[in-house]
């Protein structure tokens, strides 16, 4: 059973991914021993084997997960509405909005799978266009040209090269580094990392599957590329791989969207990576918009946790 209930403000750090996929290996044992509910509680609340302290989607889902496995499970959250970055709220009367975060694309396929999300009102919606970028229809040097990236490769190709052939040229093979590193990268997402060195028999075979999915995409060049953007500056990278400055200060939105540094800091090159691990409907590196607004990935997961006999206390 699953239970929300508005509280005092608290802070999440989960790591939904991880967390769900180390519990399905029984990784981490969760207590046996219910948790009592605080004293300003007393008299609403029974007893609980888990708190999770915040709703946001993170909490959701490890909630969600909890509650698969048989647990009565409460999730304290400070405001009126479960989903924290992620949730849809009528701004203007009549009109509802994603209020913080506004594309999907970073949550795992395996979670969706295993909440079945999309019986609960989950549909993305995918985009064409990743990016414009207008200039001035008196700038000197563009003469209002404008830049237009999506998912079509022939059309990006043909919109970068309005300011450098050598670019045009270029932008494919930097797509396809990033794509390799992400292949690299991605099979640490959903998994705990394992213990090195190895102790237990389980911890060898563990490792071994890990390390083995890993190695399909190890040679020099990734690793190098790997090193590179988890090390260097965004404009370092960029300015290695391209000319033009319309498409340089483009691409380094990406390294500088939701980081809070600049792009000439030591590790904003990995949020170029960052941008690109994500999966939506089996398109990796994609992003897409949530009909109905972010919102409806909260509600699905708080719907699917329902699904499993779970109690919603607001």
């Amino acid at each position: 059973m699953l239970s929300l209930l508005s509280g005092k403000p608290f802070r999440n750090c989960s790591s939904a991914a991880s967390y769900s996929t180390a519990l399905r290996r029984n990784k981490y044992k969760v207590s046996e021993t219910p948790v009592k509910c605080s004293q300003n509680l007393a008299g609403r609340l029974k007893k609980y084997d888990v708190i999770v302290v915040g709703g946001g989607h993170n909490g959701l889902v490890c909630a969600a997960y909890l509650a698969q496995t048989g647990k009565d499970v409460l999730v304290l959250e400070r405001r009126h509405v479960v989903g924290g970055a992620a949730v849809s709220e009528e701004i203007v009367k009549g009109f509802t909005f994603s209020r913080a975060s506004y594309l999907a694309g970073l949550l795992r396929p395996s979670i969706i799978e295993d909440l079945k999300l999309k019986n609960y009102g989950l549909e993305f919606i995918m985009r064409s266009t990743s990016s414009f970028t207008p200039t001035l229809i008196n700038d000197p040097l563009y003469n209002g040209k404008s830049l237009l990236l999506g998912a079509d490769e022939q059309k990006n190709y043909e919109s970068i090269q309005q300011f450098s052939l050598a670019d045009a040229d270029s932008y494919a093979a930097y797509e396809q580094m990033l794509t390799n590193v992400r292949e690299l990268v991605v099979p640490g997402i959903e998994n705990p990392l394992p213990d090195l060195p190895p102790k237990r028999k389980s911890d060898f075979l563990y490792t071994y599957k890990i390390l083995t999915g890993m190695i399909k995409s190890l040679n020099a060049e990734t690793v190098r590329d790997t090193t590179k953007l988890f090390l260097s500056p965004a404009s370092q990278v960029l300015n290695e791989w391209f000319e033009s400055e319309i498409l340089k200060t483009t691409l380094a939105c990406d390294s500088v969207i939701g980081s809070m540094i600049s792009t000439d800091q030591v590790g904003s090159a990995y949020v170029l990576l960052h941008h690109v691990m994500g999966e939506i409907e089996g398109n990796k590196g994609s992003w897409a918009y949530v009909k109905g607004g972010m919102g409806n990935i909260s509600n699905s997961i708080a719907a699917s946790a329902k699904g499993l006999y779970c109690q919603t206390l607001l």
